[in-house]
């Protein structure tokens, strides 16, 4: 046998053994590829959830996520007790836990990480999420200057006790959520972090990072390390979807997280989809007249012909519910289809009986066919009126929530619901949210919201399905479909990652299978035997 054919057949053999992984790649690194956006490294200051992806292997709060049935799993609270009235949690922490430099997390890191960014000039997007602990809204709105005002305290080193407004029986589930998570004193009140002076909480620590890549590796002391399969993370910020798939192709990379040529894949099993918690929707600028005035945004929504915009040619699940739906839950339906007399009324009841006194409505969305397509048919429904519509586009080097701080009638966002509970859709509407890009303004829906939060069971859900039908009502939000998640990934030789409707896979639940067979080329220059 020729030393040519001796090579491949020991190449064959470490493949077969799994001293290799897929395509040639050493199993001691697991490798993402993503968009060019890069992540967020500050917990506390991003809603995108592929920074929540990512985020999750730096850090980890009192409980994480099941990875297959996104249930709450304990973390850092070893255990908890519940008063009788069911609004005093005590949270006992483990008693070996460290951060990345191997200093310990204490209860009193918790009680001032949430306290920080609570803080209004925090500016946390999620700070919301924490009204239901008492006094924890009057001090992110500013009513109160007193950060001890907040109910939460540490006892000793281990013991963390919150108090909530009432009785509130997803709480666990809240608390998976990255908000929650500790930061390190020494990066608390720091707008921007550097890479070199994050210290990690959760089951890896950042090596690296750079405009091209992301390095993470192994947390040694992380509480339960043992358990943690892969040695480190390698997360690829990529420009192109051709190039994305063929280093999936060629086993570089072993998950495509939001990006793939679907064409150009080898293997069309490797695509996991599925329905998500998530709703893709237009929203109005509620803070500028005429679109502050729900008749407005209400009329100009009943000219738009649906049935031509939530197509199933165009999405997997066309809409008119902001949430989608689960047990327990029965959502509303918003608008769904024109009606021209109604619109024509409420555009006479608003001082607008010429509708062509209106003024432009200006419309920044993505650049893709299927939202310049969508524009078309609104701008048309409302010239039929005299109505005059501008589409703008954000530049490739633009963030299109930043465009919209210069000025929006209508826009358009997809969000994915953050825990499993209405809540995770209808907080961020309220008055004095940070989530409230549209600014809309409702006494009915904020006293919905807020009612909802002293109640349990049915008559919970019954107040958050009318909070959500006074949004609809309202034309705040038109929903036009429900999202499906998109990956690419070999489930067969990754193992720990599911399907689920949140879309949140734990890195630490994650470990090397063995790879699926692949075809192996081998070019000689006519050497023989």
């Amino acid at each position: 046998m020729s030393r040519r054919i001796l090579t491949l057949s020991l190449l064959l053999v470490l493949i077969t053994a799994g001293g290799i992984g897929a395509q040639g790649r050493v199993r001691d690194e697991f490798v993402v590829g993503m968009g060019s956006y890069g992540v967020e490294l500050h917990p506390y200051k991003t809603i995108y959830s592929h920074d929540m992806q990512a985020l999750n292997a730096l850090y980890e709060g009192l409980f994480s996520y099941d990875p297959e049935t996104m249930d709450p799993v304990r973390a850092h609270a070893e255990s908890f007790t519940k008063s009788a009235d069911g609004k005093t949690w005590t949270f006992s922490l483990r008693p070996d836990l460290r951060w990345s430099d191997g200093s310990p997390i204490t209860a009193g890191d918790y009680v001032e990480s949430w306290r920080y960014l609570l803080a209004p000039a925090t500016g946390a997007e999620f700070a919301v999420f924490f009204d239901i602990i008492k006094g924890a809204r009057d001090y992110r709105t500013g009513k109160s200057k007193d950060p001890s005002s907040v109910a939460i305290r540490a006892e000793g080193e281990r013991s963390l006790i919150v108090e909530l407004e009432a009785p509130t029986a997803y709480f666990t589930r809240l608390l998976c959520h990255m908000s929650f998570v500790p930061v390190h004193a020494s990066l608390r009140g720091k707008d921007s972090w550097e890479p070199s002076a994050v210290l990690s909480s959760g089951p890896y620590r950042l090596v690296s990072m750079s405009d091209s890549e992301m390095l993470l590796e192994k947390n040694s002391r992380y509480w339960d390390a043992g358990s943690v399969a892969i040695a480190s993370l390698r997360f690829l910020f990529l420009e192109s979807e051709a190039e994305a798939t063929s280093r999936y192709n060629d086993g570089e990379i072993h998950w495509l997280m939001d990006m793939a040529d679907t064409e150009s894949l080898a293997s069309l099993d490797d695509i996991q989809y599925a329905p998500s918690f998530g709703t893709g929707y237009y929203f109005w600028n509620a803070s500028k007249r005429p679109w502050s005035d729900a008749r407005v945004r209400r009329a100009l929504a009943l000219l738009i012909p649906w049935e031509k915009i939530r197509t199933e040619d165009k999405y997997y699940a066309p809409t008119s519910r902001l949430i989608y739906p689960f047990s327990g839950y029965v959502s509303p339906g918003g608008i769904e289809k024109a009606d021209l007399q109604e619109a024509q009324r409420l555009l006479a009841a608003a001082g607008y009986r010429d509708p062509a006194k209106l003024p432009g409505a200006l419309l920044i969305l993505p650049d893709t066919p299927t939202h310049n397509a969508n524009a078309a048919i609104i701008a048309e429904a409302w010239a039929a009126l005299g109505i005059a519509t501008e589409l703008r586009h954000p530049g490739p080097d633009d963030n299109i929530r930043e465009l919209r701080k210069q000025g929006f009638s209508l826009s358009f966002t997809s969000w994915i619901g953050d825990f499993a509970d209405p809540a995770a859709f209808l907080l961020m509407w309220t008055s004095d949210s940070s989530l409230n890009e549209a600014s809309y303004k409702s006494k009915e829906y904020d006293e919905l919201v807020r009612r909802s939060s002293s109640e349990d069971g049915s008559a919970r859900m019954a107040s958050l399905a009318r909070a959500e039908a006074k949004l609809l009502a309202d034309a705040a939000v038109l929903p036009v479909y429900h999202s499906l998640s998109f990956d690419v990934i070999d489930t067969g030789f990754i193992k720990g990652w599911y399907i689920n409707p949140m879309d949140v896979h734990p890195f630490k639940a994650l470990s090397f299978g063995t790879p699926k067979a692949r075809p192996l080329v081998a070019r000689t220059t006519g050497e023989k035997k």
